[in-house]
């Protein structure tokens, strides 16, 4: 009888829950809760986290409990808004014009991975969003490779291998060596771009989806949007570590 009793109790706290959670995000304010980040409220309302500062007028990336945050809901012509990924990205937006990343010729001649990683290998790569996520505002260092601080190449090493993948220590043209383009990329494959500090392959970060990647920038690991203005000219394309295929 108690368990039956218990049993009950659960699912109605756990069905509360849920709806709790839908009526918040139906709503146009958000109260920041223990645990909330900007990526997980973006997330929660269909937003991007760029998207959700704009609405705020934030310049920083940190908030506080009980603090109310507008979180105006997509309209039906944002909805329309659409990324298709193949060897190169083009964004279409209903109210402008559409933005191509142009993979250079001579990218084109890697290896293409068409089929899908094992389980244990996307297991890996959900990981990677789980482990980067957190580490959001850690200070850049150059060849910085712990929390104390990050370079590009630091940064993707620790969230790779923290995640479960045995990686070696590569800089970013040796990441872009040992990895091959993706057909259709997802959460976790790497994003690289060129002629960023130095001329050819410079800089890679780790894609998180719906246009947006998570890197060690200049100053602090952030999250960015690869179709802006300075990211779009420089995007190279989207890979994926050769490890991830030799993964059961």
């Amino acid at each position: 009888m108690k368990k039956t009793v218990f049993s009950v109790l659960a699912t109605v706290v756990l069905a509360t829950s849920i709806a709790s959670s839908n009526a918040e995000a139906a709503n146009d304010e958000y109260i920041v809760k223990t645990g909330d980040t900007l990526w997980k409220i973006a997330t929660l309302h269909k937003l991007t986290v760029d998207e959700l500062k704009d609405l705020n007028g934030f310049t920083k990336d940190s908030i506080t409990v009980s603090q109310k945050i507008y979180v105006k809901k997509k309209t039906d012509m944002e909805k329309n808004d659409k990324v298709s990924i193949k060897n190169s990205v083009t964004v279409t937006k209903q109210t402008s014009s559409t933005n191509e990343f142009k993979t250079p010729v001579a990218h084109m001649d890697k290896p293409i991975i068409s089929s899908s990683p094992s389980l244990t290998a996307q297991a890996i790569q959900a990981a990677t969003v789980d482990v980067a996520m957190p580490l959001i505002d850690t200070p850049y260092k150059w060849a910085g490779t712990t929390i104390e601080g990050f370079d590009c190449s630091g940064f993707i090493h620790f969230v790779f291998t923290t995640a479960g993948l045995d990686l070696q220590r590569l800089d970013t043209i040796g990441m872009y060596n040992n990895s091959s383009e993706v057909v259709t990329p997802v959460p976790g494959d790497l994003v690289f771009f060129e002629n960023t500090y130095r001329k050819g392959i410079s800089h890679a970060g780790i894609y998180l989806g719906d246009g947006q990647f998570i890197h060690a920038g200049t100053k602090k690991v952030e999250i960015a949007k690869i179709d802006s203005v300075y990211w779009k000219d420089k995007f190279v394309g989207f890979n994926r570590f050769n490890q991830l295929q030799t993964v059961q």
